[in-house]
């Protein structure tokens, strides 16, 4: 099953861009996105510095949303679990937008997205320090999906992350699992 790689962050909060993987090419904004432990560790944090209603944390290997009344009317608990790569499905709790180079002038944000999507390039000459350092997570976040490890053993996809929205494609890959469970 093509899965497709997609920067987004939480609408109308552009703190910083998530890189996640889903089975479609183009997003509702609510449609569930698969993240990595170390991302889904970012969005918990990210989430939990709003007063939305809607906090996120850790329960073993298991996240955690809680949400009260005040968070779209209805208050909810929401344990996300891993998949078998340690992967984390989050459903469609806020609206997920597309994140847009246009639209954020942090320069570090910037390098971090170039990473992930250009990972099959050398790193730009002109990026130095911490900038250089966001461009590299990208990358290395990029390259757990396009490297994943699939029975002990690291297959490299063969597309790479590009703006176009090429699928990645992990032939012996079984299709991403919905592990959400609402719990009343």
């Amino acid at each position: 099953m093509p899965r497709f790689l997609h920067l987004v962050v939480v609408g109308g909060c552009p703190d910083r861009p998530y890189l996640g993987v889903s089975a479609r090419s183009t997003m509702t904004g609510y449609d569930p996105l698969t993240f990595t432990r170390q991302t889904a560790e970012r969005i918990a944090t990210d989430l939990n510095k709003d007063a939305c209603g809607l906090t996120a944390s850790w329960d073993g290997d298991s996240l955690i949303f809680n949400a009260t009344e005040e968070y779209n009317g209805d208050a909810f608990t929401e344990a996300v679990v891993p998949d078998e790569h340690g992967h984390y499905t989050i459903e469609a709790f806020w609206p997920w937008s597309v994140w847009s180079e246009d639209l954020d002038p942090d320069e570090h944000r910037r390098a971090f997205a170039r990473g992930a999507r250009t990972s099959h390039e050398p790193t730009d000459p002109l990026y130095s320090g911490t900038v250089r350092t966001a461009w590299q997570q990208g990358r290395n976040e990029a390259e757990q999906w396009l490297k994943p490890a699939l029975r002990g053993q690291c297959r490299p996809h063969q597309h790479l992350v590009t703006p176009e929205r090429k699928p990645l494609e992990a032939p012996s890959a079984p299709s991403l699992p919905n592990p959400a469970r609402r719990q009343r």
